[in-house]
């Protein structure tokens, strides 16, 4: 619960908001900013219905084009696993070059990523998902946490 707060207390004003949105079950409007390669820290996903599953986060291209888009999840105490491209996710060995191309595509300057859609009330909270994507010969990312609400 501490970790969570000392996070809460260091995030942007509008990060923030979305963090409340976010909780409070709606689907917040505006996308993330665009990745980087030094990796970003994107807004956590708070689950109000961990059954469904349902995970997605919408990032902001800022002109990028991708070429190739990847996700990796990992639960506490596990390895991370990637995305296949049918979305599946098998254990990732951790090599860049093992990332699979999930295939999503940009609508206007943003790009949604697909993370989870299954049943997660087993899962070890919070997960670490990465999102990725290449664009113009160099991988750009961000990571953020799914955690469950209660």
């Amino acid at each position: 619960m501490m970790r969570v707060l000392r996070f809460i207390s260091g995030l942007r004003p509008t990060n923030l908001l979305a963090l409340f949105v976010l909780a409070a079950g709606a689907t917040p409007a505006l996308a993330e900013p665009d990745l980087n390669v030094d990796g970003r820290v994107l807004t956590p996903v708070v689950l109000a219905n961990v059954t469904a599953g349902v995970v997605n986060k919408t990032i902001a291209l800022g002109g990028d084009v991708p070429t190739a888009t990847h996700v990796v999840i990992q639960s506490s105490g596990s390895q991370p696993l990637l995305r296949d491209n049918a979305g599946l996710f098998q254990p990732w060995d951790r090599d860049l070059a093992s990332l699979p191309d999930n295939g999503f595509v940009p609508a206007g300057d943003n790009l949604q990523f697909q993370v989870l859609n299954q049943d997660l009330s087993a899962s070890n909270f919070p997960i670490k998902v990465t999102v990725y994507y290449r664009a113009a010969g160099v991988l750009k990312f961000g990571s953020f946490d799914v955690f469950r609400r209660n």
